[in-house]
């Protein structure tokens, strides 16, 4: 999917974002995934990165929504709700003052990020999940 695509149709559209990550302690490696659905539960776009280096599951989670907000603010994108499924990262979240900030209108979820994990695993094509 181009990006063009997703910006052009923000202004209508509200955007549900979903995050997770996978680690691979044996290869000392990481990876975070982001997929992205309109209201009709289409798929618009996937992100994957591998990173390199042995991190916790939360510092890998947490990698993953700070991209998901990155991209979020630099296309301008209108996100109805970012969900992950690590509670110490959503806990934290929500007890924050946002000041007004793009982030009062993204709510944080405890909930299955299946197809988020799969694209993260992926990356690594890992056999052996450890997140």
């Amino acid at each position: 999917m181009h990006t063009r695509s997703l910006v052009a149709s923000s202004e209508r559209i509200l955007f549900r974002f979903f995050t997770d990550a996978a680690i691979d302690h044996h290869n000392r490696i990481h990876s975070f995934g982001i997929v992205v659905l309109d209201e009709l539960d289409r798929v618009k776009t996937v992100i994957s990165k591998p990173c390199i280096g042995s991190v916790s599951a939360v510092i890998a989670k947490a990698k993953a929504i700070f991209h998901a907000v990155q991209w979020i603010q630099l296309l301008h994108l209108l996100v109805d709700v970012l969900k992950t499924e690590c509670k110490t990262i959503v806990d934290k979240l929500n007890s924050c003052n946002w000041n007004g900030s793009p982030r009062d209108d993204v709510l944080l979820y405890r909930d299955s990020n299946e197809l988020a994990h799969k694209i993260a695993k992926l990356k690594l094509r890992l056999n052996n999940e450890l997140v």
